[in-house]
């Protein structure tokens, strides 16, 4: 990755933000951190949809090495068996990030947060996951186990983390090298066409979209048409901060649209099925009175 791009991405995103705090806030959602920010006092939070470990990750980011000093592996994010911990979300990052602890304005310190290649995508990579994406789990199961930041590559984290928080589950992701096209694979049919029918009922209207999502077997990949690498990588952004500024919307939909599924949809191709996600999309759009 070259050191301008990341120079002129973080431009980007950060444009006219010039205070620390909301600086930190633009780059490292930009990173995929889910984050809130207390408009008065400045205050900016992990949200509590984050994935626990994010706390101790965002930690050692406040080491330019960090990548020297924590060398997990990367895991399936689906706890087999989930237990209610009262004390999961106390860390003290749930509360208050010191931003001044992150060193955002060294341009070197941003390509290194921004460079973190993973060789192979082994998020959700276990075959215990088979029950993700059938029928039922799309049909039943309304909130996505939470993702770790540190299991995606930087460019895709956002997105991969905003489709999660309204409902869609996916297989793998990666951000693209070389000039190759970013890309993400849903789990299964019924996640891949519910997002293809936010695509077109939702995201399109409410962004000029330049570059092109193909789709090929359960995967979405995305590039710009003229190659242009820092064109793709504030596309995604853009369409993943929509997503998710509007999740709550978006995760009621979806949860009215499964209402609505029998299992003669079950056996539908996916173009029957988009089709009936988006007429469906629409009856829940004017059933609720639902706006954007």
């Amino acid at each position: 990755m070259e050191e301008t791009i990341i120079e002129k991405f973080v431009e980007k995103v950060t444009d006219g933000k010039s205070e620390y705090t909301d600086r930190f806030y633009e780059i490292f959602s930009a990173r995929g951190f889910l984050l809130e920010m207390d408009s008065s006092s400045k205050t900016v939070r992990l949200s509590k949809e984050s994935h626990v470990d994010d706390c101790e990750f965002l930690e050692v980011l406040q080491n330019i090495d960090y990548k020297q000093i924590y060398k997990k592996p990367h895991f399936d994010s689906i706890d087999e068996n989930p237990k209610e911990d009262v004390t999961r979300y106390q860390h003290a990052y749930f509360n208050n990030i010191d931003t001044k602890l992150f060193d955002i304005d060294n341009i070197k310190y941003l390509h290194e947060l921004f460079t973190h290649v993973i060789p192979i995508d082994q998020f959700r990579l276990n075959w215990k996951r088979d029950w993700y994406g059938k029928f039922n789990q799309f049909k039943e199961v309304v909130n996505q186990p939470e993702i770790r930041v540190y299991d995606l590559e930087p460019f895709i984290a956002r997105f991969a983390k905003a489709i999660s928080s309204v409902g869609i589950s996916s297989w793998s992701s990666c951000e693209g090298h070389w000039g190759t096209p970013a890309y993400i694979i849903f789990d299964r049919k019924y996640h891949l066409v519910w997002f293809q029918t936010l695509l077109n009922k939702f995201i399109k209207k409410k962004l000029n979209l330049v570059c092109n999502w193909n789709w090929l077997e359960n995967r979405c990949t995305i590039s710009s048409p003229g190659k242009d690498i820092l064109e793709m990588y504030l596309e995604i952004q853009n369409v993943a901060r929509l997503i998710y500024n509007y999740r709550d919307s978006l995760l009621n939909i979806k949860m009215h649209v499964s209402s609505l599924l029998t299992k003669e949809h079950k056996k539908m191709n996916k173009n029957n099925l988009r089709n009936a996600f988006e007429d469906f999309f629409d009856i829940t759009i004017t059933e609720t009175n639902q706006t954007f």
